[in-house]
């Protein structure tokens, strides 16, 4: 069986497989630490706008507060392939199989945990609505969209490079996941983002009446011992 994450994540970079990496630490997270990861550190950002829709037959006037909670999430950093490499296996049940069945799938995961990110800075982009109809409508829009109709629609900014613009777009093929909006790291030999920077901001004017999704990452809580993981 293959790990279906495999194709979500990007084949447009070149994988660098290790076998070294079969006894990471991610490989005993529990299942509440890598969805942790994946909802609540440095690299993910949830931004949720409300609005009141009157006359649906709930509330105290019949309204009804409809949430749109965007995930954003810095799909290029370590940390955030190795939560959603742990999802899948435990998933699949990973530690009551058999070493030969352990083997191939090791193999599988360091496609994603050890995916070569070294020239992009991949943002993926997820929503979750509780009107069923803005739901499907807001997943329809980003299946429908290409480079060529989002590259005036969403940016990366620190306070060097503002308003970079994409590289790449991926419509989402899994919900988790969400869609990849890819962006440069370097610009004419020059990093994006350095720790020198206080922010590094994805700006997405998304389909209907809400703000501008801003999600605002703080640089400096994705240093670790020195290094920016991103």
């Amino acid at each position: 069986m293959r790990v279906s994450i495999i194709f979500l994540i990007l084949s447009f970079v070149p994988v660098v497989s290790s076998p070294s990496r079969a006894e990471d630490a991610f490989r005993s997270w529990s299942l509440p630490e890598a969805v942790e990861i994946l909802t609540k550190s440095a690299w993910v950002r949830q931004e949720t706008f409300t609005r009141v829709v009157g006359g649906v037959g709930s509330g105290i006037q019949g309204e009804k507060e409809i949430y749109s909670t965007y995930f954003v999430r810095l799909l290029s950093a370590e940390p955030v392939r190795k939560a959603y490499a742990r999802v899948q296996l435990i998933n699949l049940g990973y530690d009551q199989l058999p070493d030969e069945e352990k083997q191939r799938v090791d193999h599988q995961i360091a496609e994603i945990v050890d995916l070569d990110v070294s020239k992009w800075i991949i943002v993926a982009v997820s929503f979750r609505s509780n009107d069923h109809n803005r739901e499907s409508g807001f997943d329809r829009f980003l299946e429908r969209q290409s480079l060529e109709t989002l590259k005036n629609r969403a940016y990366l900014s620190t306070e060097s490079f503002p308003r970079i613009q994409l590289d790449a777009y991926y419509p989402p093929r899994e919900a988790s996941v969400g869609a990849k909006f890819v962006f440069p790291r370097n610009l004419e030999g020059v990093p994006v983002v350095t720790t020198d920077d206080e922010t590094i901001v994805f700006e997405f004017d998304t389909p209907g009446n809400e703000p501008v999704l801003r999600a605002i990452f703080p640089v400096q809580n994705m240093i670790i011992s020195g290094k920016l993981i991103l």
